[in-house]
C-alpha cells in the first residue's frame, strides 16, 4: 500500500502553550484545531469565499474565548482588563480585515498569517494575564463518574 503524504498542521500544539487553567487550555486547543482545519481546507484548494462558514465558526469561537477570559479577569478585578478588552476587539477587527483582504486578493494565506500572528500575540498576552487566571477560584460544571 502506498502511503499518502501527510500535510502538516499550520500550528502544532505544544505543551509550552498550556496555561494550566483547564477551561482556557481547552479553548486554546479548540482555537488551534479550527485554525488547523481552515488550513487543511485551504490546502485542499478551497477559497476563503467557499470557507466562509468555517471562517465564521472560528471568529465566533475566538469571540467566545475572549468572553471567557474576560469573565474570569473581570471577576478578579484584573488591572489588565482594559488592555485585554482592547486587544480582543483589535483581534476581531484585524480578523475581518485579513479575511476581506484574502478574498479580494484571492490569497487565503493572508488570513492564515493573521491567525498565526494572533496566536503568538495571544500567548505573549498570557504571560501577563495567566497569573491572574490562576487566582480564580471559580468552578466548572463537573460530571460525576
Amino acid at each position: 500500500m502506498i502511503e499518502k503524504a501527510q500535510k502538516p498542521l499550520y500550528i502544532v500544539w505544544q505543551d509550552k502553550f498550556l496555561q494550566h487553567e483547564s477551561i482556557i487550555d481547552e479553548q486554546h486547543r479548540g482555537a488551534v484545531a479550527i485554525i488547523n482545519s481552515l488550513h487543511y481546507f485551504i490546502q485542499q484548494g478551497l477559497s476563503l469565499n467557499q470557507l466562509k462558514p468555517t471562517v465564521q465558526i472560528l471568529k465566533n469561537y475566538l469571540n467566545f474565548h475572549f468572553m471567557t477570559e474576560q469573565g474570569i479577569l473581570e471577576a478578579l478585578e484584573c488591572p489588565l482588563m482594559k488592555q485585554y478588552k482592547a486587544e480582543s476587539a483589535k483581534t476581531l477587527r484585524d480578523f475581518d480585515a485579513c479575511y476581506l483582504q484574502g478574498i479580494s486578493e484571492e490569497d487565503p494565506t493572508t488570513l492564515l498569517i493573521c491567525l498565526r500572528n494572533w496566536w503568538q500575540q495571544h500567548l505573549e498576552l498570557h504571560e501577563k494575564i495567566t497569573p491572574f487566571l490562576h487566582e480564580w477560584k471559580g468552578d466548572y460544571c463537573r460530571v460525576n463518574e
